[in-house]
């Protein structure tokens, strides 16, 4: 009696979401020309996205990351995560930037490829994403530890700084955020005039800083105050347009 042959193994189901035509043409080539790789559905935008992963559960998700709409392609890896469906996901992006890299990692995606990529090296990424391996280069993973790194300091500098400041100085600083001249801190607060300008003279020294412009815009990098047009009005804080004055 022969030996059975062993059975084949089944083509990876992969699910498209590009909103680009001629993008999603390149990625039906790449599964076309591939044996192993079969395409069972283009969608546009996130949320069709996410249906159809919970509908068809396709074995990898070719993914972008700019999609038309309110969800984008990161949202969609995220709640793939979320919902523990048992998908891969390829990001193919024009988006080459560090941060974006490093949250699309974060985001448990399995690979990264750019949209300059040829059809070989989108089929193979393919390939090797369905057989469960991860499919970043090198550089890019030099590039998302080095992104890692960046937040976990700028995360320390921020806590030392919390420490480092008073409550008084923080409270100064979001006031002269919204627009207050150090007349008007000093009438909200209760202080002299001279009292805030040493507070805003410490201010200088504990953030490296040389004027109020410096120290707002570091204060608001370290996340320590919000400032522009989506920061807090204190209330009867005058509107700079109808020409309050700043003191130097």
């Amino acid at each position: 009696m022969g030996r059975s042959l062993p059975a084949e193994a089944p083509a990876a189901r992969i699910l498209v979401v590009e909103d680009h035509p001629l993008i999603r043409g390149v990625i039906r080539v790449a599964c076309d020309q591939t044996q192993g790789l079969d395409v069972v559905g283009e969608v546009v935008d996130g949320d069709a996205a996410l249906a159809l992963c919970r509908s068809l559960k396709p074995d990898v998700v070719v993914l972008d990351l700019a999609l038309p709409g309110e969800t984008q392609g990161l949202d969609v890896a995220r709640r793939i995560r979320e919902e523990a469906l048992p998908i891969k996901i390829l990001i193919l992006t024009g988006r080459t930037d560090d941060q974006t890299l490093f949250e699309s990692i974060r985001a448990g995606v399995d690979g990264y490829l750019e949209k300059t990529s040829g059809v070989r090296f989108i089929a193979d990424a393919l390939e090797r994403i369905a057989r469960g391996e991860r499919v970043f280069t090198g550089e890019q993973e030099r590039a998302a530890l080095a992104e890692l790194g960046r937040l976990a300091r700028h995360s320390r500098d921020a806590s030392g700084m919390r420490a480092v400041l008073t409550s008084r100085e923080i409270e100064i600083l979001e006031l002269v955020g919204v627009g207050l001249t150090v007349k008007q801190v000093a009438t909200r607060l209760g202080l002299s005039p001279r009292t805030v300008e040493a507070h805003l003279a410490k201010l200088y020294r504990k953030l490296g800083v040389r004027n109020r412009v410096q120290a707002l815009s570091r204060a608001a990098s370290l996340g320590l105050v919000e400032i522009g047009p989506h920061a807090p009005s204190a209330p009867g804080t005058p509107d700079p347009a109808l020409g309050a004055q700043h003191s130097p």
